[in-house]
């Protein structure tokens, strides 16, 4: 079974490191990435299964086709805030660095918002943005999420979670449909 899954990981471009088919697989390497692995909070097996609502291919091109996307979220939760942060962490050490793998320069514009009050990502006062490129919008348990899924609409990703958790499924999931992974 180890040789079948290394078989059917390299013939899906990817390179996994994990045993069993069973096993929990958390890491991968892209080819041509160098020796980077790319580590994922849950067994990417489990990532793959949540939720999107909207099409994959169209949210991998508004990262593909776009050099920033603009990051949102509801300050107002300490806890949800908590979780922003490691949500966020784990998609800027991916992604930007899966994009200089393939050539471009990729950024998450950050901005959150307390009340009517608007912030930059150096928690200075800004006017509201104008969101003139794609929007990867947060939600969390105390800041509206409604379900557990990625949601795609038009240009905005939702990503949404009840909890800690499924927050974190929601980041692997968006993490390898920009990477174009769909199955291992």
């Amino acid at each position: 079974p180890v040789v079948a899954i290394i078989a059917l990981a390299a013939i899906a471009g990817i390179v996994l490191f994990g045993g069993q088919e069973n096993e929990r697989i958390t890491e991968l390497r892209i080819p041509g990435h160098g020796s980077q692995v790319y580590t994922f909070s849950n067994g990417i097996r489990e990532a793959l299964q949540y939720p999107v609502v909207g099409n994959e291919q169209t949210i991998r091109q508004l990262f593909t086709n776009n050099s920033e996307i603009t990051l949102v979220f509801d300050g107002s939760s300490r806890e949800d805030n908590a979780f922003f942060a490691v949500i966020v962490t784990n998609l800027a050490a991916k992604i930007p660095t899966y994009f200089a793998y393939e050539g471009t320069v990729f950024q998450f514009v950050p901005f959150y918002y307390v009340g009517d009050q608007w912030f930059n990502g150096n928690s200075e006062e800004v006017e509201k943005p104008a969101f003139d490129t794609p929007v990867l919008q947060l939600k969390g348990p105390r800041t509206g999420a409604t379900g557990n899924e990625l949601v795609l609409d038009n240009t905005t990703i939702i990503l949404q979670g009840k909890d800690f958790e499924k927050l974190s499924l929601a980041a692997d999931k968006l993490t390898l449909i920009v990477f174009g992974i769909d199955h291992v």
